[in-house]
C-alpha cells in the first residue's frame, strides 16, 4: 500500500471529478442584473450623450514575426527558396563580373589597335628612310667614284 502525505497525487474517482466540473461550471453562470428602466421624465433635449465603448481591433502579429512563423513551419520552402536567391543573386554578380571583364578587353583591344597603327607609321617611316639610304648610297657611291677619277686622272 502507498504511503499517503504531503507529496503524494492522489487522484479523483469518476464521481468527484464530475462534481468539480458542475461547480465549475456552475461558477461562471452568474445571474445577470437587469437595467433600471430608462427615466420616462427625461427629454431628449438632454446634454447628457451616451459614451459610444468603441473596441479596438486586436493588433496583429508584425511582419517579421508572420514571417518567422511562416519560414519556421515551413522549413523545406524556406531552404528551397534561400537556394533560389542565392542562385539568382550569383548570376547577377556573374553577368555584373563578365560585363566587366568584356570592359577591359574592348579597352585592351583599342590600345593594341593604336599600337598597330603606330607600328605601321613607324614602318613606312623606315621604309621611306631605308630608302632615303638606299639613295644617298647610290649618290655616295657616284661621288666616290668621281672623286677617284679626279684623283687618278681618269676619265
Amino acid at each position: 500500500m502507498q504511503k499517503i502525505d504531503r507529496k503524494s497525487h492522489a487522484g479523483k474517482n469518476p464521481l468527484e471529478k464530475e462534481a468539480y466540473r458542475n461547480f465549475l461550471s456552475q461558477r461562471f453562470k452568474l445571474d445577470k442584473t437587469e437595467e433600471d428602466p430608462e427615466n420616462p421624465t427625461k427629454t431628449d433635449a438632454s446634454t447628457f450623450e451616451r459614451e459610444v465603448s468603441q473596441q479596438e481591433k486586436p493588433q496583429g502579429k508584425s511582419i517579421g514575426l508572420r514571417a518567422k512563423d511562416f519560414f519556421n513551419s515551413n522549413l523545406t520552402i524556406t531552404i528551397v527558396g534561400g537556394v533560389i536567391v542565392l542562385m539568382i543573386g550569383g548570376a547577377f554578380w556573374v553577368v555584373v563580373k563578365q560585363n566587366v571583364q568584356e570592359e577591359k578587353v574592348v579597352g585592351v583591344e583599342k590600345r593594341v589597335d593604336k599600337i598597330d597603327q603606330k607600328v605601321d607609321r613607324l614602318s613606312s617611316d623606315v621604309g621611306i628612310i631605308g630608302r632615303s639610304l638606299d639613295i644617298f648610297k647610290v649618290e655616295l657611291g657616284k661621288d666616290l667614284e668621281y672623286i677617284k677619277e679626279r684623283i687618278t686622272g681618269k676619265k
